[in-house]
């Protein structure tokens, strides 16, 4: 009898161990099913205002595409407004609907509203547009709706995925809480901003790790490469030098601690400056970006802005470039090879801007320049921000009443970093703190609080994710 139990015993482990086989076998074969990929909206509502004449929309997936092509359905219904008559698209719509047809490995796709022109507009147009189908495993997302509305909004709450080009970082992108809307611009597209404010200053590209080193010399002509001898090792992010830190503009944004001194309305009081372009965004995650080379410069004032000299270092002729001072504007933009450009929204139109960004650290001998990513930077243009830390105040129950008890700061780092958590020695993985929200005062004095809900979307950095609400 014992033998026969224990020949049983036997037989049922060989079963198993059978069956266990080919289930792990069968596992082995086949790869885990990728979620979906997700199609969204940049939010739920957002507006054109009177002065604008077009406004791009940029559909997110939550992961590239990895099938061949792909088509996006868009159907859209206009209330008081008709298509044709008002208003178009690019693409154009046919039956209601706009037609999107991406390519492999494509992370997004866009169709732009635009005014017809003269038509006339009374601020009570509205347009919803639908995801209504997708193919190819593009579904639409939690945001699968958005409403245009031709006149100004004050947005009471909304969510946005922010288009920061995923692993490569590619993007520096600026949010108006107010209208719901994002605005994303390459952070290789320019390398100076020039003040349009009172006094005359100008700033470096810092998400691109510029550094600018002033000479004795006023005269582009006589700079020559002896001049640089040592600059290439010096000013580097990778020099990790206290030296450094007096090549790069300070960090909270202060324009009398700018790495280029203000610019004097005597010409020959302006020396030329060294400038290292720093390097550009990596075409591939994890791939060193391409260096953007070195100028030298010289700046003066005009009298409606600033004049502009560069050249490469070894040139002994130079380029000109005149930039005006746009009220509008707190900052206007030159890029070396294409001249004034397109960055940043009016000065009244944006209020917090995710980016890369050379920051400061410490290592125990003083502050060197330091390259931070997921950085969270302020308009210094009236914006202020205080820090809630849940312990004192959930940011379900914050509320107007609570405003009057914060501090709030004016610098454009107040945020900074302190918003997420990339992983370390400690073994703490790359996120979002839970334990503390924000409150935002915009320049129209509207108060916002504002949590971070995503570092990461589908196991990729460069892709965050805000929530908000209006604190009436």
């Amino acid at each position: 009898m014992k033998q026969t139990i224990t020949h049983w015993i036997k037989a049922k482990y060989f079963i198993l161990s059978i069956c266990s086989a080919a289930i792990l076998t069968a596992c082995g074969d086949d790869e885990p099913a990728l979620p979906d990929n997700l199609v969204n909206f940049p939010s739920a509502q957002q507006s054109i205002s009177e002065d604008e004449s077009e406004l791009d929309v940029v559909l997110s997936f939550s992961r590239g595409l990895d099938v061949a092509t792909a088509d996006i359905t868009v159907e859209l219904a206009g209330e008081n407004i008709a298509y044709g008559t008002k208003f178009t698209t690019t693409p154009a719509a046919s039956n209601d609907a706009i037609t999107l047809t991406v390519a492999e490995g494509a992370e997004q796709a866009s169709f732009t509203v635009s005014k017809v022109d003269a038509a006339l507009f009374d601020g009570d147009e509205v347009i919803t547009f639908t995801l209504s189908t997708s193919t190819d495993g593009l579904l639409p997302g939690t945001t699968a709706t958005m409403t245009l509305s031709f006149a100004e909004i004050l947005a009471a709450q909304g969510q946005i995925d922010i288009e920061g080009g995923g692993a490569t970082y590619s993007n520096k992108v600026f949010i108006d809480l107010s209208a719901n809307r994002q605005t994303a611009v390459n952070r290789n597209g320019w390398d100076l901003g020039f003040y349009s404010g009172v006094d005359f200053k100008v700033i470096l590209n810092s998400s691109v790790t510029m550094f600018a080193q002033a000479l004795e010399k006023t005269d582009l002509a006589e700079v020559t490469a002896t001049d640089t001898v040592g600059f290439a090792a010096a000013m580097s992010i990778n020099a990790f030098s206290t030296d450094a830190f007096g090549w790069i503009d300070d960090p909270s944004g202060d324009l009398d601690k700018t790495a280029i001194a203000e610019i004097s309305a005597t010409a020959d009081e302006n020396v030329v400056y060294i400038i290292n372009r720093g390097e550009a965004p990596a075409a591939t995650a994890g791939a060193p970006g391409e260096t953007r080379g070195w100028k030298k410069i010289k700046i003066s004032q005009t009298a409606d802005g600033y004049l502009l000299q560069y050249a490469d270092i070894s040139a002994t002729t130079f380029s000109e470039l005149e930039i005006d001072k746009v009220e509008a504007q707190q900052f206007v933009y030159a890029h070396f090879e294409d001249g004034v450009v397109d960055v940043e929204p009016a000065k009244d139109k944006w209020d917090i801007a995710w980016t890369g960004f050379m920051n400061s650290t410490n290592f125990g001998g003083g502050a060197i320049p330091y390259y931070f990513q997921d950085i969270v930077l302020q308009n210094t243009a009236g914006v202020e921000t205080a820090m809630v830390v849940t312990e004192t105040k959930s940011y379900e129950s914050f509320s107007s009443s609570d405003i009057a008890s914060l501090e709030f700061s004016e610098s454009q780092t107040a945020i900074g970093s302190t918003w997420r958590v990339t992983g370390g020695p400690g073994g703490s993985q790359p996120g979002v703190y839970e334990d503390r929200f924000y409150v935002i005062k915009d320049t129209s004095g509207n108060y916002y609080k504002l949590k971070f809900t995503a570092l990461m979307q589908g196991g990729e950095r460069g892709k965050p994710q805000i929530a908000y609400e209006l604190l009436d």
